[in-house]
């Protein structure tokens, strides 16, 4: 008799947030304020008497308590009292809104888009297999992007094992993100769209016969009237950053250079994302590219741009052209010439161990009008990595340590540093990440009910995340799959942000 082997879904984890060493759970620049507090309350009682030091310990209190007590989305008050005074200072200088187009303010008539891609450029070059492809260069950070456009085949009537499979050859996809030093990183941009149908009503009518029935002209005329208000259409993408200066150049490469050299490397990029399940892979076009953004910011242009494809017609469209005629970045929502949107930041990846179904709730389309989820990546490069491991693990060690009373959260971040550590030095990957969610509609009145949505999607992924309350219009532009790297564009150094 054979014996029978019984499947076991693998699960999936081990990913914390980045953390220098401080005492208990204070990193590093939090517990450097307090040790410098308590020095001042000493002096002030050596020097003044109790009562200036009484004081000096209460000021010092609130202090440090309004910089380290955080909410669970590990965000202090100093945190969000800068985000709104901040947003205020936008709004009475009148920074949240934006004109442009003949009656704008944008020189030139242009309709450019705003804010961090104000200075980017767009440009074409031909790979290897002579496929055009579009380079998005920013001259601001020395980024230039390629986008690959995937056809994802689903899951529904696939094995476990076969998805299984698609998951390890992502991940050594992008593991071999950290081998190229020129890579600072890459996004997954998932996108659910209403399918208006315009392709298939012309299909149905250049296909009807003039003797075709009453019954069959009947029930293909409920098809044309129906499926528009029914399905919807997913499409995906995935972005790779480069930093245009690269090691051991003899010279600043220019953007011809960067587009040549992209050229000759772009097969590698898409030969082996088919074995992940992206279905076939194909890099996109500037014409592409533009109307992919034209769409996000104007929705409802989408429709028009589906029906002249439909009838053999490319509308010509440039970069300077994509942008919004006019928006207004609220609080809490924005608006931008059709369209109304709301976007999340992630700020908690699911917690303990998780299948490969775990984000299905939140990638599936729904009832909101158009959603788009972009997965960021920032890989570290393999000669950093075991460097970036080991210190975390003696960050999480000596949190572990200074804790007076048995810390269970301390404990688990001390092993699973460990077994990053472990994986690691196995040729593992290290790679930061993090999630942005946008959610689009056309009428004020479905506003509501869809941020309502997109939180349940996000709760039943097992995902925390915020809105991005103040930076809106910033947190839209970065779902796009134009490879943003935010973290270039913030005022606060990164290793400030990790000590806190």
């Amino acid at each position: 008799m054979s014996q029978q082997t019984t499947y076991e879904e693998p699960t999936y984890g081990n990913w914390r947030r980045p953390r220098t060493a401080g005492i208990g759970r204070f990193g590093a620049l939090e517990t450097g304020l307090l040790i410098g507090g308590l020095l001042v309350i000493v002096v002030m009682l050596r020097v003044a008497g109790p009562v200036a030091g009484g004081i000096a310990l209460v000021v010092s209190g609130v202090a440090f308590a309004v910089l380290t007590i955080k909410d669970k989305h590990n965000r202090s008050r100093m945190q969000r009292w800068v985000a709104k005074s901040q947003h205020k200072k936008s709004v009475r200088r009148r920074l949240n809104t934006y004109r442009s187009g003949p009656v704008g303010l944008v020189p030139g008539g242009k309709t450019r888009i705003p804010g961090l891609l104000a200075q980017s450029e767009l440009h074409e070059f031909t790979d290897g297999f002579e496929r055009t492809f579009a380079v998005l260069h920013m001259p601001h950070t020395n980024h230039a992007t390629i986008v690959i456009e995937v056809e994802p085949t689903g899951l529904a009537l696939d094995d476990r094992e076969n998805i299984d499979e698609y998951v390890a050859n992502w991940g050594g996809w992008l593991a071999g993100l950290s081998k190229s030093p020129d890579i600072v990183a890459a996004s997954v941009t998932i996108e659910t769209a209403p399918d208006y149908g315009t392709r298939l009503r012309n299909e149905i009518d250049a296909a009807r016969h003039d003797e075709a029935s009453a019954a069959s002209i009947e029930m293909m005329e409920e098809v044309k009237a129906s499926f528009p208000q029914e399905s919807e259409v997913t499409r995906a993408w995935i972005s790779v950053t480069f930093t245009t200066w690269r090691p051991g150049a003899e010279r600043k490469r220019t953007i011809q250079d960067v587009g040549l050299d992209l050229g000759t490397r772009m097969g590698r990029f898409t030969e082996h994302l088919e074995q992940s399940g992206a279905g076939d892979a194909h890099p996109v076009t500037a014409q592409t590219l533009c109307e992919i953004v034209r769409s996000a910011y104007d929705p409802g242009v989408a429709e028009h741009i589906e029906s002249a494809h439909a009838n053999g017609v490319t509308p010509e469209m440039s970069w300077d052209d994509v942008g919004p005629g006019a928006y207004d970045a609220g609080w809490e929502w924005f608006r931008h010439d059709s369209g109304l949107s709301k976007s999340w930041f992630m700020s908690v990846a699911p917690r303990g161990v998780v299948y490969s179904s775990v984000l299905e709730p939140l990638l599936s389309p729904g009832g909101v009008t158009r959603k788009r989820v972009s997965w960021l990546f920032r890989p570290v490069s393999a000669a950093q990595a075991m460097d970036v491991a080991e210190a975390d693990v003696t960050a999480a060690s000596n949190r572990a340590a200074t804790t007076n009373k048995t810390n269970f959260r301390a404990e688990g971040e001390l092993q699973s540093a460990v077994r990053t550590a472990e994986e690691i030095s196995k040729d593992a990957a290290l790679i930061n990440f993090g999630a942005i969610i946008t959610a689009t509609v056309l009428n004020d009145t479905d506003a509501r009910p869809a941020s309502y949505e997109i939180e349940d999607a996000i709760g039943r992924s097992q995902l925390i995340a915020r809105p991005a309350y103040g930076s809106q219009e910033v947190a839209f532009a970065a779902s796009l799959p134009l490879g943003l790297v935010l973290p270039d564009y913030v005022a606060i150094p990164s290793k400030v942000r990790e000590a806190l």
